[in-house]
């Protein structure tokens, strides 16, 4: 099943389809015998079609911008599909292509209606929606999944991993607080590089990531900038998209001001409500500084978050009181 992802939908598919088309055959076929044998049919080349066009069409034509093939294969697997069902079932029903003149002079208007327009029309025409509605779902997906890997493989830096380990083997080992700082690094990218490939991890791992890169910051900044956290200790049991935060975290570091005779300060607020995650950001603002290259950590967070879907969370962020304020809202279980 594993080297098949997709064999499960499939088999689903396919159960479902035969139960609920096997009832509305029925209706109109009253021997179960023939009915269950018009809609096994019915049931075999629909997800054969359905197969064929998401497993070898797709890949073989469409993703190779093979297009004219692509089509070219697709409209043969609908006639052949189509042209199999519409015999199959004259044959269950007694008869044949050869037998359509009979037919029609013995029952007339009604089989010159079930012919065209429910086995002939309908054959070609539920294949084509099964095939296409198959192919409009693998790109949807395939698009979803090629979209998160770019904006997870834009935070995956494996070369400053490699190189960061030999900085700190040159490191002299009387220098425990660079080397400790060297160490916060590595942590903090090895949990992009390794403990970020699935869909969501416990928020535990994100906020330890989060610790990471303020202690980082810290040093830093420390002797202008006051970081103020809350809560960021306090939040366990459940899980949230890996490395959603950091944008938000690194964008205060970027943007915060840098007053002489002011305070600049940075504040991180996170918590759970009514399965709510929260998480809020406020930082101190120099409207007159010249404003550097446009950042895309805010940019990179909606894109995810529209990914996950307009109803699983949202980003607010506008300038309040002198200060920037970031707001990110995230339906967890």
């Amino acid at each position: 099943m594993s080297r098949h992802p997709r064999l499960r939908y499939y088999l689903l598919f396919t159960g479902c389809f035969l139960v609920f088309w096997f009832l509305f055959k029925f209706g109109g076929i009253l021997n179960p015998v023939k009915a269950l044998t018009s809609t096994a049919l019915d049931t075999i080349l629909l997800t054969g079609v359905l197969v064929a066009t998401v497993e070898w069409l797709i890949p073989a034509f469409f993703y190779k911008a093979k297009y004219v093939r692509f089509g070219c294969w697709l409209g043969v697997l609908l006639f052949l599909g189509g042209s199999i069902n519409i015999i199959g079932q004259l044959s269950i029903q007694g008869m044949s292509l050869f037998t359509y003149r009979a037919s029609l002079a013995r029952y007339k208007d009604h089989f010159f209606y079930w012919f065209w327009s429910d086995l002939v029309a309908g054959s070609y025409f539920m294949l084509a929606v099964i095939a296409l509605a198959g192919f409009a779902i693998r790109l949807a997906f395939d698009r979803l999944r090629s979209e998160l890997e770019v904006l997870k493989g834009q935070t995956n830096p494996h070369f400053i991993f490699n190189a960061l380990n030999t900085i700190y083997y040159t490191i002299d080992g009387s220098n425990r607080h660079a080397r400790e700082l060297t160490e916060s690094f590595a942590s903090l990218l090895r949990y992009q590089l390794y403990e970020c490939d699935l869909p969501a991890v416990p928020i535990e791992k994100e906020m330890r990531s989060i610790h990471d890169y303020i202690r980082l910051q810290a040093q830093r900044t420390a002797d202008t900038v006051t970081i103020e956290c809350s809560g960021l200790d306090q939040l366990s049991g459940f899980s949230v998209p890996p490395h959603l935060l950091m944008p938000l975290v690194e964008n205060c570091f970027k943007h915060v001001s840098r007053f002489p005779d002011k305070p600049n300060f940075i504040e991180l607020q996170v918590s759970r409500e009514n399965g709510t995650f929260l998480f809020q950001a406020r930082n101190s603002f120099d409207a007159t500084r010249p404003a550097g290259a446009t950042g895309i950590g805010l940019t990179l967070t909606r894109k995810r978050l529209a990914l996950l879907g307009k109803d699983q969370g949202s980003l607010v962020t506008a300038p309040v009181d002198g200060s920037f304020s970031t707001m990110l809202k995230l339906r967890v279980i």
